[in-house]
């Protein structure tokens, strides 16, 4: 294994370049957890190299920006996070293999003062492991 990944093999750049593009595309409806369709392709080349894969795990952390109440940020945060792993799910992969946090408005990775840094904001992010 490598350091990197602490003492596992190491994450291949292609699988890496997959979890990248289903970051990259994943759209919700406003306000909503429902993914939109244009994210199908991504999660479902994803969901393919984790059945591929089964000793790799994904980390899901759902986020937002800072409009509005957080609690209804945390509860969207957690829905839409879900989402994705209900997703994944649907396609086969087993529910153990995923480790799902949200975190709402509390880790911005951008000015939640601009437009553009509120939509930045409002992401799910994953990480893949073993």
């Amino acid at each position: 294994g490598v350091r990197e990944n602490f003492g596992c093999p190491p994450i291949e750049q292609h699988e890496q370049e997959i979890i990248k593009r289903a970051f990259e595309n994943l759209e919700f409806n406003t306000g909503k957890s429902t993914i939109r369709s244009t994210s199908f392709e991504e999660l479902d080349d994803l969901a393919k190299l984790l059945i591929e894969k089964p000793q790799y795990k994904l980390l899901i952390e759902g986020h937002t920006d800072n409009v509005g109440k957080r609690s209804s940020n945390m509860t969207l945060s957690k829905n839409r996070a879900n989402a994705v792993m209900n997703y994944l799910v649907k396609k086969g992969v087993s529910a153990t293999r995923f480790h799902v946090q949200w975190f709402g408005p509390d880790k911005p990775v951008a000015d939640n003062s601009t437009e553009e840094g509120r939509m930045r904001n409002r992401r799910v992010e994953m990480t893949l492991g073993q």
